[in-house]
């Protein structure tokens, strides 16, 4: 963490204690009751893309035995409509490093659940028991079902097989009855577009060991499942450096050696802030295409319809509907403007299981001891805002802001900069923007085995590797 830690107790209690509540933030600045689409005119692959590598770089563990509860105003159309002014949003707070957060000179500090690297996790997992589980075994191949899908938790993977008790959890409602895929990352199953991408690269992932086979007949499964990971490792980097980062505005410049001493953990700014700038990025409905272009025919899928609904991509016969449907869709643009699907229907309906995804965002800077906005563009080396009136070019959203929180010194980081004007030609506020690109930076430079620094890429694959692009995929 680059900026000072900011529990209001030194230790552990969260940050910002006078501020608002989350849910009170969420409701009076992030209604969207109108579509404003991206100012830059990127398709709905932009957020959908950054889902996927959000979850192969980033993954804060819950701890159960700790609740916080975000207090909801009395008489909120949605989560509290008889007006009892008992009702909260219940949000588990994050593991944290065993030893830490004991006194003042030692607060909690926390830990990523996966991998930081951008090394393909996503596919592979992130620890050698969900990896072995993935595999076959047998030509260097990942696991699938029926029609080229992803593996199910049951035995053989298939979805009419019994269910497998040793098959690596997965974020779902219920994981002890339910048959779901199984993914590198437990999310996998979070929505439709986010199962294709993974669907998508374990396929390429599978497409590269026929042709190293054919091109090797000699190598063991072990040789073609290792050479087929580095190469789907590859392309996802550079899909990211190459193509997705610069479609967002972030332009680092060529690669050009690794740096031992570049730190490449996830900066919690990055994780609990910056990154999470992609749910204002996200439409209401997913699409679902037909080759023709014409729409399924059973039609297209809202959002809050389709959270961890595996019947969904079945239905519809796996993610080519989703790709086809997403590429002519448009994303939401970058502002304080959040669905309803996210911020009023998270994972169910309210009251029963439902969630606000902006409130979450809120409470967890707040409970991870993220400093205030001014203070966080500080250590960023920005100057900090002296009036509302310098927070962005938008005068109604200046005086929102001031109505809810009162002072520049009290703004939530994440709620601070998605009100940021664009950078020129970019999708980002000037502060995401920074914290965006120092942290791909040395995700890239920090990286030993990023691969055009890997060894056990041959300069031809290096090459190819360079110029492949999602498309290609």
């Amino acid at each position: 963490m680059i900026a000072p830690i900011a529990f209001s107790d030194g230790v552990s209690a969260p940050a910002g204690p006078s501020r608002p509540s989350p849910r009170y933030v969420s409701n009076m600045l992030f209604p969207q009751n109108t579509m404003v689409m991206d100012h830059r005119g990127l398709s709905a692959y932009a957020w959908g893309f950054g889902q996927f590598i959000d979850h192969d770089i980033t993954l804060s563990p819950d701890r159960h035995d700790e609740t916080i509860f975000i207090e909801v105003p009395t008489g909120d159309p949605f989560f509290d409509p008889q007006a009892t002014g008992t009702a909260v949003i219940p949000m588990n707070r994050s593991d944290y490093i065993e030893g830490t957060g004991t006194e003042p000179g030692n607060p909690r500090r926390y830990y990523n659940g996966i991998t930081s690297f951008i090394d393909g996790s996503a596919v592979y997992g992130s620890d050698s028991t969900r990896a072995a589980w993935l595999r076959t075994f047998s030509g260097g191949k990942l696991k699938t079902s029926a029609g080229n899908l992803l593996p199910f938790n049951t035995l053989t993977g298939d979805y009419f097989a019994p269910v497998d008790p040793q098959a690596p959890e997965m974020a779902m409602p219920d994981p002890f009855t339910e048959k779901y895929f199984v993914a590198g990352d437990v999310r996998a199953n979070e929505n439709p577009f986010l199962t294709a991408f993974h669907t998508l690269f374990v396929r390429e992932h599978n497409r590269l060991c026929d042709e190293l086979a054919a091109q090797h007949p000699d190598w063991t499964d072990e040789q073609l499942y290792q050479k087929a990971r580095k190469l789907v490792s590859g392309i996802i980097q550079a899909i990211v450096y190459e193509e997705w980062l610069p479609a967002l505005g972030i332009h680092l410049g060529p690669w050009v050696s690794y740096k031992p001493d570049l730190n490449p953990t996830i900066m919690n700014e990055f994780a609990t802030a910056a990154f999470r700038y992609g749910h204002t990025t996200i439409n209401h409905q997913l699409l679902r295409l037909q080759p023709d272009g014409q729409p399924s025919v059973l039609g297209h899928v809202s959002l809050r319809d389709a959270f961890f609904n595996v019947e969904a991509f079945l239905e519809v016969g796996g993610p080519e509907p989703y790709f086809l449907g997403q590429v002519t869709q448009m994303q939401q643009d970058f502002d304080c403007k959040v669905i309803d699907d996210l911020r009023n229907f998270l994972f169910g309906q309210p009251g029963q299981g439902g969630l606000d995804l902006v409130a979450l965002n809120i409470m967890r800077g707040r409970e991870r001891g993220l400093p205030d906005y001014n203070m966080l563009r500080m250590a960023f080396g920005l100057d900090p805002i002296e009036s509302f009136d310098e927070l962005s070019s938008d005068p109604l959203m200046n005086l929102a802001m001031e109505m809810v929180y009162g002072d520049v010194d009290d703004i939530d980081p994440w709620v601070g900069m998605l009100a940021e004007d664009h950078m020129p030609g970019a999708l980002f506020g000037e502060t995401a923007m920074l914290i965006v690109s120092a942290q791909f930076q040395a995700l890239r430079d920090g990286d030993r085995f990023y691969y055009e620094n890997d060894p056990d890429l041959t300069p031809d694959e290096k090459a190819w590797i360079k110029q492949t692009r999602l498309a290609d995929v």
